[in-house]
């Protein structure tokens, strides 16, 4: 998602750039004139507009560190994990710590050696690590749920979950995880 704002500002930028380089031109006349392109004398006045790109650090591996730290979740220390395959998959980066606090309190409550946070095939799927775990769900939240398009949680809650309330409860936690600072 950060990719497609980053593309939009980099082309909004550069038709601004291209309009406001682009003077108004026009020939007199005279046989000078018709030689040597001349600005004209009473050019209409112009509105520029002024754009400023300003770089922000991807501080997204810091503030997930943080959240986990703070709910002593298991997944401390696997923060980039999460944001490397959010970002392999095009999924928002809060959505796969947002399930797995909703499914299984960050990772605190699987079954025992399952590494199952997400309740990935009602919880009985066992995978070899956290990592793996990452992997598997979010390819399986992009094929399985929606192979094109935004993923959120209301496009895939009624068939990731039977609760009615699982999207927003889902919604809640990114909200919570988004306000790190």
């Amino acid at each position: 998602m950060l990719k497609v704002y980053l593309r939009t500002a980099a082309l909004l930028v550069t038709v601004l750039v291209v309009m406001a380089g682009s003077p108004t031109i026009s020939k007199n006349q005279t046989s000078e004139a018709d030689t040597v392109p001349q600005i004209s004398q009473n050019p209409q006045p112009q509105t520029a507009m002024v754009v400023s790109v300003v770089a922000q650090k991807d501080n997204r591996v810091e503030r997930l560190e943080k959240y986990f730290r703070a709910n002593a979740s298991p997944f401390s220390g696997k923060a980039q994990n999460f944001i490397d395959v959010a970002d392999k998959y095009d999924l928002d980066w809060t959505l796969l710590p947002s399930i797995a606090n909703l499914e299984s309190q960050l990772g605190k409550a699987v079954p025992a050696y399952s590494y199952n946070p997400y309740g990935w095939n009602n919880g009985s799927y066992h995978f070899a690590s956290w990592e793996q775990a990452n992997e598997i769900v979010a390819n399986g939240l992009r094929t399985r749920y929606a192979p094109t398009g935004v993923i959120t949680p209301w496009r895939i809650g009624r068939s990731y979950a039977a609760s009615p309330t699982w999207a927003i409860r889902v919604a809640g936690y990114q909200q919570i995880i988004l306000s790190v600072q």
